[in-house]
């Protein structure tokens, strides 16, 4: 494994049409790429996921996995807008001096998609094996494959629509309305805005998870004068504001409202595998399917496993399983009807 890496792709013309100045791309990668610069695999991170796939995805990538370095050259790019590397709120803004904070200027999943093709090209990879990522990871990935067609020979969308719907707009609206009005309420300090995101983590977890396995694990237990429940919402509170920063936060919960790849996702061309969840309450497996059934050389398959949205994070050696076929045959350049339909 290689350490983190940046790579300079200059300013960066938004969505919104301002200017994002002197934009930096931080990724890691595993592997090497192999002499025909063919063997590339983009892994694409969710929204507080960072470039360090082997830790976060480790039942998927690594040796003897579903993702080989030995096989594969891997490369995961942190988002614009995050905190892990790339420019975002944390990045000195060359007209202040200070960082962004919360003046880092908006942008969509399509941003961030143009400006990881824009990384990925200064790298010299004009051409991937395989994309694969889920959630917001794969927003971006599908956003990338549409401006670029002929880019990926296949990709593998994991937990994601064609939009964000009014359903997953709802949550996400709530989540940064709690972080804006507490930090607000505090002063807008840099404490405020973290205690707002405690707030709001303990929400998303709530739709990223799943009544079963919340009943499962939890049930009406108490410890002291709460439920058990509640202590673990609040340790993912505290674990968020440890390690992400709520501008961040903010920023890219509402690129995630901007995505809407609709009226385009039929002129996908590669073999592609679109992955639900039987669990997930943010993106119905139902709805995942329907889009699926849209689009030329694309299947449908259904990770079972009980950890709602986040199962894709969690149940990973089922995951590898379910897909080990499809990532087979686009090793052996294989990829039959039978694969795809």
């Amino acid at each position: 494994m290689s350490s983190l890496s940046r790579c300079t792709i200059g300013d960066l013309v938004l969505d919104s049409g301002a200017i994002l100045p002197g934009v930096e791309i931080a990724y890691t990668t595993y592997g090497a790429l192999n002499a025909e610069r063919s063997n590339a695999v983009i892994v694409f991170h969710a929204l507080t996921g960072d470039t360090n796939v082997s830790q976060w995805w480790g039942g998927l990538v690594g040796a003897g996995k579903l993702i080989d370095p030995a096989d594969d050259f891997v490369i995961c790019l942190n988002a614009i807008g995050s905190c892990y590397g790339s420019t975002g709120p944390d990045s000195i803004a060359p007209h202040t001096g200070r960082p962004y904070g919360k003046d880092f200027p908006s942008i969509t999943t399509r941003d961030i998609a143009r400006s990881q093709l824009s990384a990925l090209a200064e790298l010299g990879i004009r051409r991937a094996r395989i994309g694969i990522g889920g959630s917001m990871g794969a927003m971006v990935l599908l956003e990338l494959a549409l401006l670029e067609p002929g880019f990926f020979d296949a990709v593998i969308p994991i937990a994601c629509g064609a939009s964000h719907s009014a359903w997953r707009i709802a949550f996400s609206s709530v989540t940064r309305k709690t972080i804006e009005t507490i930090a607000a309420a505090g002063g807008s300090t840099d404490d405020a805005f973290v205690q707002g995101m405690r707030i709001a983590r303990q929400i998303g977890m709530t739709s990223y998870r799943c009544s079963e396995e919340f009943e499962q694990r939890f049930a009406r237990d108490r410890r002291e004068d709460q439920f058990e429940v509640e202590h673990y919402l609040q340790h993912q509170g505290e674990k968020i504001a440890a390690r992400f920063s709520p501008h961040s936060y903010l920023r890219l919960t509402q690129a995630m409202e901007t995505y809407d790849v609709s009226e385009a996702i039929g002129s996908l061309s590669c073999p592609s595998v679109f992955v639900g969840i039987d669990s997930d309450v943010l993106y119905p497996k139902s709805e995942i399917r329907s889009l699926a059934s849209r689009i030329p050389m694309a299947k449908y398959v259904t990770l079972h496993a009980n950890c709602g949205h986040d199962s894709f994070l969690v149940a990973e050696a089922t995951l590898a399983r379910l897909l080990t076929p499809f990532v087979t045959a686009i090793r052996q350049s294989s990829i039959t009807e039978e694969i795809v339909q």
